[in-house]
């Protein structure tokens, strides 16, 4: 009962904090934020909708087009109120005949970003976003005051490149060098580092690394842990309100990864029932505070707007008009073949991959269970290693479940796999007894 009266608490403490702070952030002038992004016109037009990092490959590209779209939100429309632009989240929409249209359904944030700042009192075309909280664009109003968009960019790969170091240390520290690499070589094998060079990726990563920071200095801080649930909960609604749907289940399956490293380390009993516990609290605070945008549009507006609206994209989303069995594993292949092939270009079909994984799956299954023997590994040592596969399989829940947005948008969401490369790399570093593998190398040497 204690525990959910706290989590009552931090779920209300939370949501008050989040909608103030956006409200507030609306009151900022326009016109400074529209001259900051009027300053890096050139570089913006540059970059495009789509721009590409290393080919034309979709995987190797960062979101523009969303960039677009999150830049003229962080702009307040001087025509609504502070209310009206939190709650619709307006933006400006062109027309099938501008340049840099095609291929985007006619429609260019880029270049209509650049038409708003040019002249940020002009609302034709203006469409609304009621489907999410928009919380990002509390820190780029902030930041937009005294930075260019192009600034924050490079402050964005500052802030990347040392909370990785810094969470590398915090998996070294509490799972030896081994599992530091782990992460460091999963961020590498899904293309992480790119994230930070546009908007729309590096949110997620930011409020992962950072609840992995926390839940780490608090672990250090507390032998007893009723505040774990309560955290979870928390930042499940933070990421709600953060993340414009992206990879948001990293925020959960990053810091869970950490916990369930230090739970085998200390040999802790029942993780596996504190990482469902835990996960639990995440989608209460995740689906929560989603949830509470619907309330807010019904509450502002009418409830028959706010329905058609949050009813759509849940049917949309995940799928479940015209989608079966077949499509919701469509979705997991998609993202695994964006990780696994350097150029995806669909020329092996679903069932040629699934295939080819499953021989690759036992193969890597039996030399695992070779070097398991041949360690002579106790089975309660690989038991409780066991907890750390579920962070692996979480994100092939998440791409079953959003079918549709984890299929559309694959060329991303496969980067939530980084939690999956993590936790397989961790289960295996836990599961083998590496110390008696080498002490009967030892011995053979001797013999």
């Amino acid at each position: 009962m204690r525990t959910l009266l706290y989590c009552a608490v931090a779920f209300i403490v939370a949501a008050l904090l989040c909608i103030t702070t956006l409200f507030l952030s609306g009151l900022i002038p326009s016109q400074i934020i529209a001259d900051s992004v009027r300053s890096d016109s050139v570089e913006i037009q540059a970059r495009g909708d789509y721009p590409v990092l290393i080919s034309e490959t979709p995987k190797y590209r960062y979101d523009g087009f969303t960039d677009g779209i999150m830049l003229m939100q962080a702009i307040p429309d001087e025509n609504r109120t502070a209310t009206e632009n939190m709650i619709l989240a307006p933006y400006h929409a062109i027309g099938d005949g501008t340049p840099g249209g095609d291929g985007t359904g006619g429609i260019s944030p880029t270049q209509a970003l650049l038409n708003l700042v040019n002249d940020p009192t002009n609302t034709e075309q203006q469409r609304t976003y009621v489907l999410y909280w928009h919380g990002y664009v509390v820190p780029m109003r902030a930041l937009l005051t005294v930075l260019s968009p192009m600034n924050i960019i490079v402050l964005n790969c500052i802030v990347f490149a040392v909370l990785s170091l810094v969470v590398f240390e915090v998996f070294r520290r509490t799972g030896g060098l081994s599992s530091g690499i782990a992460f460091i070589v999963a961020l590498l094998l899904t293309f992480s580092w790119i994230t930070p060079l546009g908007f729309q990726f590096f949110t997620s990563y930011l409020i992962a690394f950072l609840a992995t920071l926390v839940l780490y200095w608090m672990l250090q801080r507390s032998e007893r842990h009723q505040w774990i649930i309560p955290f979870f909960l928390v930042i499940g609604a933070l990421t709600a309100f953060f993340d414009f749907l992206t990879t948001p289940l990293l925020t959960f399956l990053l810091p869970l990864a950490l916990y369930l490293l230090w739970s085998i380390k200390i040999r802790k009993e029942k993780s596996l029932m504190k990482a469902v516990s835990v996960g639990a609290a995440w989608l209460v605070g995740y689906a929560g505070f989603w949830l509470t945008k619907w309330l807010a549009v019904g509450m502002f507006y009418s409830f028959e707007y706010a329905n058609s609206e949050f009813v759509y994209a849940l049917t949309q989303r995940g799928g479940t008009e015209g989608g079966g069995l077949h499509y919701r594993f469509g979705a997991i292949y998609n993202n695994l073949y964006q990780l696994f092939v350097a150029h995806p270009d669909g020329r092996i079909f679903m069932g040629d991959f699934f295939l080819i994984a499953a021989v690759v799956l036992v193969a890597l299954v039996g030399i695992w269970w070779l070097l398991v023997k041949k360690s002579r590994t106790s089975f309660a040592q690989v038991k409780l290693a066991l907890p750390m596969l579920l962070v692996a399989a979480g994100p092939y829940v998440w791409y079953f479940v959003l079918v549709h947005h984890s299929t559309f948008h694959s060329w991303f969401t496969y980067r939530l796999q980084v939690a999956s490369v993590l936790a397989v790399m961790l289960f295996v570093v836990l599961s083998i007894d590496w110390t008696g593998f080498k002490s009967r190398q030892e011995k053979s040497a001797h013999v």
